[in-house]
Order: C-alpha cells, then structure tokens, then sequence
C-alpha cells in the first residue's frame, strides 16, 4: 500500500475526511427522502457504503484539502457540505 500524501498534515485530513463522510450521508439522506416512496423496507436498511463510496470520500477529502484554503466564514462542515455538493452534481 502506497503512502497517503497529507498536505495541510493528517489532523487536517482527517478532520476533513469525516466532515466530507458526514456530507456525504447528509446527501444521501436528502436524496433518500424524495425517493422513499419508490424503495422497499430492505432497500432502505441497506445504507451500508461501497468501495466506491469509501474512494469517493478519500478524493474528495484529498480535493479539498489540495485546493480549500481559506475556512474562514463559515463551519467547516459548511464549506465542506457546499463543496461535496458541487462535486456530486457533475
């Protein structure tokens, strides 16, 4: 296994990490609410993420931690939430 590059230090990636985490099942849950009426009660307890859930998080802390810099203003939650929302919609 490769050796991850943090480049404002682990403590800020892993801060990142788990708010981008947390954004990303925020969304999901947005997402799951305008279409519950259309899955079933085993579709809805399967909420388990994927390989390509857990990639996607890693991308995304390593995005905005390389091009984020100024957090100041708002929550990093926030700041977070609005760029995984970005990036999702492509």
């Amino acid at each position: 296994m490769s050796e991850h590059y943090f480049p404002r230090g682990f403590d800020s990636w892993q801060k990142t990490h788990f708010e981008v985490v947390e954004a990303l099942c925020y969304l999901r849950d947005l997402q799951e609410g305008k279409e519950k009426e259309s899955k079933n009660f085993s579709q809805m307890l399967d909420r388990s993420a994927t390989d390509d859930l857990y990639k996607l998080a890693i991308e995304l802390t390593d995005k905005f931690e390389t091009e984020k810099v100024e957090r100041v203003g708002s929550t990093l939650f926030d700041l977070i939430e609005e760029f995984v929302y970005k990036e999702t919609q492509h």
